[in-house]
């Protein structure tokens, strides 16, 4: 797996903030046959081998919708569903809660679910505060 230059040290920073990290995925290749959920989870199991080896703590937890858009399901993305699932799960608090993504569909996500929409990746719009690395975000929460 490659990451963005910035990436790891993004999450230690945000894990030194207290905050705990989800990740909220959209599958469609799974609903659409490209490739199986056994598949992903290896990529997430890699993902957590390399927080570990990196020695930040690994993701809480996972959520995953496998479903194609043409499903209609009420868990894909733009829903807020998944994150309302998993704020519920862990007793999260909305006020104190981002979703972060470089897609739209991610910032509609946690609007969604009453947290915030955050985008990053040169990604922009004005519904949405926009910031071009991960670690731009992060830093703007130390202060």
């Amino acid at each position: 797996m490659e990451y963005y230059p910035d990436t790891l040290k993004s999450l230690q920073l945000l894990q030194s903030l207290g905050f705990d990290l989800f990740v909220v995925t959209n599958q469609s290749g799974v609903g659409r046959g490209y490739f199986s959920m056994e598949a992903v989870y290896v990529v997430h199991r890699q993902l957590q081998n390399d927080m570990r080896e990196h020695k930040l703590q690994p993701f809480k937890d996972f959520a995953i919708c496998p479903h194609s858009p043409d499903e209609k399901c009420n868990c894909r993305k733009p829903s807020g569903q998944m994150i309302k699932d998993l704020m519920e799960k862990y007793h999260i608090s909305p006020e104190h809660s981002y979703m972060v993504g470089d897609k739209l569909i991610d910032a509609e996500s946690g609007k969604n679910a009453g947290i915030q929409g955050v985008l990053v990746r040169h990604l922009t719009s004005p519904d949405f505060p926009s910031y071009k690395t991960l670690l731009e975000f992060a830093q703007t929460l130390k202060k």
